[in-house]
């Protein structure tokens, strides 16, 4: 648990130092409109039910009960659906892609929006890869104290990252994630 609290307050103050040092935005300053920020959140709801799949449900039996409850009353219906129907998630990615990543999209061109969409999807990926390669450990480790707290440092990252992002979002500003914001970033300036 010190070890998670540890790893949290390193990745909170290396994305503090990051936003502090990169001033400058991502993609050249466009107006962001309060429908650009509404509709860019429900994006990053992919990553998170992902995430929480792969790591959430190992983990957070252990953690105090009223953070259970809390879980259970809100997040935990959603999870069930996720699990139970996982063809959505591939439907929902590939109606996202259609939408916002695509040369010719339908949607007009909102660098924000875009940028926003192109992140969750990429953060749903790098969740999908996560949650496969700790499935595919042995079981022994993923049981051992040891494969308990991978689970929960990787729940702890994707669990912060979305809520960095969606924080950015609501502020009308570009999360810069390192590494997974650069090639977003990437992304759009070879499709412009």
């Amino acid at each position: 648990m010190i070890l998670s609290l540890t790893l949290i307050i390193i990745i909170y103050q290396t994305f503090i130092s990051i936003q502090k040092q990169n001033n400058d935005t991502v993609i050249s300053n466009h107006f962001v409109t309060m429908i650009d920020r509404f509709f860019s959140i429900p994006a990053y709801s992919l990553p998170l039910l992902e995430g929480l799949q792969n790591f959430g449900q190992q983990i957070l039996p252990d953690y105090p009960f009223s953070l259970m409850s809390i879980y259970k009353k809100t997040l935990m219906p959603l999870v069930i659906i996720y699990v139970t129907h996982p063809n959505w998630a591939f439907i929902i990615f590939l109606l996202l892609y259609y939408l916002f990543v695509r040369p010719n999209s339908p949607i007009p061109n909102r660098p924000f929006l875009k940028f926003n969409v192109i992140q969750a999807l990429l953060l749903f990926l790098i969740n999908s890869l996560l949650g496969a390669t700790f499935r595919a450990l042995p079981i022994e480790f993923r049981m051992s104290l040891y494969g308990l707290m991978l689970c929960n440092t990787l729940f702890w990252f994707v669990l912060l990252t979305i809520t960095y992002s969606v924080i950015k979002s609501v502020q009308g500003k570009y999360a810069k994630i390192p590494v997974i914001s650069q090639a977003v970033k990437i992304q759009i300036d070879n499709r412009n």
